[in-house]
């Protein structure tokens, strides 16, 4: 689908599909006719079925299958039978893929647990931040900020002066209105509606208190230790009221539970084993001495028998045999009891010995204890999971994981973590007062399970959860969203499918966040010859494109930029990164620019002479009209004041309005455009006085 998508009115994109196994069911029911031709059963290795897929002729292969060696042993053989191919393969093996990027040429591999890990973490973090990258040496996010009155950053601010050094606005509430507007009085079609995911604004709103922007910005660090608050294991009031409760209740139900307790763990077994061993034989060697030792009262005899527990044969023997007379059987069994107890003593010890060495190494990695409020819950620890915590952990947010796999005991040692049952495991996590829950697991229904008992959980307390939950059907997700608007459900094949498609094309696709229910991705383009961005300066790679420039890299220069200028450049080998949704991409890809008005730009002569020099490298830069050109108008303005020059400039509203600006500085400038349709006529002016006025 997301093929199709890609193409763009008289250019079409022609599809063909291999599979072992013809499916039982399509999640899109149309989805066949899409193809160019029938579906291809076969292996898709094969050279004969790539053969029957004419892989000679094709532009792309994308190879997705769910196992990474087919993946990679398809890509191979496609590279042997057209070795110009552009390969897009689905792979985890990082290093294989930097090998394989070498050695093939044109091959790209994406891993969709990379792709769309970053969505599934930040959506539990709340509605704040949307996006989260790296980016060279720099550290971008993208946020999604209501305005309150008084915030100094933003409040009566022009949109345009949002634009910083270390920061782009994205989007602004005015969105439905401009798109409106474009489309009925400059008729533009339907399918221009979803270029303007950016740029939605006119240049001169102000922001006001309530509207709700997102913008991309520079962050120093995010990475950030995560804060546990310290809680001491034990305490002695607490140890005191709990033997207090402990008297309290029945004993015998005490020595029951004391007992279940003593069989929970192998020390406690083996101490309470040579415990009560150790208590038989003193019973036994009491009772010993006492009948065979004449004039040994009781009180001795138990004496004894404690001082043969702990190894004093000599020292009771040593003492008796001289005055009384004992049986040598007698002496016999206590010299067994003695030994017996030796070897008890020395196994507890050797035991506790090792308990309290192990206890020191662990304590080191010690797991901090569950969260009590405000952290998330992350339930499944595949790989997709594993990814997901990390980031959480980079993030600074406080988690608890909870697995079923005891394999993953060990995953990250410096986060809380709960290996049970799913449902048992939902019970200690703390669910009620946790700020929201994802739920990655391999089964969707039980992903719907613990999002319903999650929702339940927080009903009960009246309080807000967020619920984001992974899905494989698509179809489904949509189902879920329609029912349970709550739960934020994401197909992980849907998110990254995009970002496939884009790579098909020639894009490096570097990651990729959800913006008003649309996938943006952050795309590289190195500019080549016949690039369609070759030679455009970035006002109409931005604006004619819908598209946000966001890096630059000058090959010639050798200097890099966060956030360049619209005035910038390109040229060949020059490193671009850009916000982009799949229309945006498509229409780079064909080199198809969305309509821009038509200007006359009227100027007057100036008093001071010098500043038409500068006037004219300012028009250049911003409009992207030719230098000769700019300074040849300046050159020729009307030496009478009041009659102006006048030239035509083709230029989007953004450039129009900051050329103003730029310009007004220097001279009297006035900009006009006039756009006629078959039944009305629309004029907007940019006055010498006034910044923006409708007519």
């Amino acid at each position: 689908m997301s093929l199709k998508d890609f193409a763009l009115q008289e250019f079409e994109v022609n599809i063909t599909a291999i599979d072992r196994q013809q499916p039982q069911h399509w999640e899109f029911e149309d989805l066949p006719n899409l193809l160019a031709t029938n579906f291809i059963l076969g292996d898709c290795r094969r050279d004969s079925v790539l053969e029957r897929a004419t892989i000679q002729q094709c532009r792309a292969m994308i190879i997705v299958t769910s196992d990474d060696s087919v993946n990679i042993e398809t890509a191979i053989a496609a590279r042997r039978m057209n070795p110009q191919i552009r390969l897009v393969v689905r792979s985890s093996k990082q290093n294989l893929n930097e090998l394989l990027k070498q050695k093939l040429g044109n091959f790209v591999a994406l891993d969709p647990t990379e792709l769309h890990a970053t969505t599934f973490a930040l959506a539990a973090l709340g509605e704040e931040t949307l996006g989260f990258f790296n980016l060279a040496n720099h550290q971008l996010r993208v946020v999604k900020h209501q305005v309150t009155p008084g915030d100094y950053r933003f409040e009566n601010f022009p949109v345009q002066r949002l634009h910083k050094k270390a920061q782009r606005l994205l989007s602004y509430p005015m969105a439905d209105v401009i798109n409106s507007f474009e489309l009925t009085k400059l008729k533009l079609p339907e399918s221009e509606a979803p270029l303007r995911a950016f740029h939605q604004w006119t240049p001169d709103i102000r922001v006001k208190a309530g509207d709700t922007i997102i913008y991309i910005e520079e962050i120093e660090s995010v990475t950030h230790e995560l804060k546990i608050k310290k809680q001491s294991q034990f305490h002695w009031w607490s140890l005191l009221q709990n033997i207090q409760e402990l008297a309290k209740q029945d004993w015998p139900q005490n020595l029951i539970n004391l007992w279940k307790w003593s069989y929970q763990d192998q020390t406690r077994r083996v101490v309470t084993l040579g415990l009560l061993t150790g208590l038989a034989l003193a019973v036994i060697g009491a009772i010993v001495l006492k009948l065979n030792v004449s004039g040994m009262s009781w009180q001795g005899a138990i004496s004894a028998a404690i001082i043969l527990l702990l190894g004093g044969y000599g020292d009771v023997f040593g003492g008796l045999a001289s005055t009384v007379p004992i049986p040598w059987w007698a002496q016999f069994i206590c010299l067994v009891i003695t030994a017996f107890s030796l070897l008890f003593i020395l196994s507890v010890l050797g035991l506790i010995a090792d308990r309290i060495l192990s206890s020191r190494f662990e304590f080191l990695l010690r797991r901090p204890p569950i969260p009590q409020s405000n952290h998330v819950v992350l339930v499944g620890l595949g790989r997709l999971g594993q990814r997901i915590a990390t980031l959480l952990h980079d993030l600074g947010q406080q988690f608890v994981c909870l697995t079923t796999v005891s394999e993953q005991k060990d995953f990250m040692p410096q986060v809380p973590l709960v290996c049970d049952a799913i449902v048992k495991g939902l019970r200690v996590v703390n669910l009620s007062y946790a700020k929201s829950v994802i739920m990655v697991t391999d089964d969707q229904m039980l992903n719907l399970e613990i999002a319903l008992i999650a929702r339940d959980a927080a009903l009960k307390m009246n309080s807000q959860i967020g619920l984001v939950m992974r899905t494989y059907d698509q179809r489904f997700s949509e189902h879920i969203a329609g029912l349970l608007p709550d739960i934020r459900s994401f197909c992980a094949y849907a998110l990254s499918a995009e970002a496939f498609v884009g790579a098909a094309f020639g894009e490096n696709i570097l990651s990729l966040f959800r913006l008003q229910d649309q996938t943006v991705l952050v795309t590289e383009y190195e500019i080549e010859a016949n690039d369609t961005l070759n030679g455009k300066i970035l006002a109409q790679v931005a604006y004619g494109y819908g598209v946000v420039p966001i890096f630059y890299e000058s090959r010639q220069q050798g200097d890099t930029k966060l956030m360049p200028s619209d005035d910038t450049r390109l040229s060949v080998g020059d490193r671009l990164v850009i916000l982009a949704t799949i229309n945006g991409l498509r229409r780079i890809e064909r080199g198809v620019l969305a309509p821009c008005r038509r200007w006359q730009l009227q100027v007057l002569k100036p008093l001071d002479l010098k500043a038409l020099h500068y006037a004219g490298d300012t028009l250049t830069n911003i409009s992207g009209c030719s230098l000769n050109e700019a300074r040849e108008f300046m050159k020729n303005l009307p030496g009478v004041l009041g009659v102006p020059g006048v030239l035509e400039l083709s230029l989007y509203d953004h450039q129009a309005y900051r050329l103003v600006q730029k310009l007004r500085k220097l001279l009297p400038v006035r900009l006009v455009s006039i756009s006629h349709s078959e039944q009305n006529s629309c004029q907007i002016c940019i006055d010498w006085q006034k910044d923006w006025v409708a007519m």
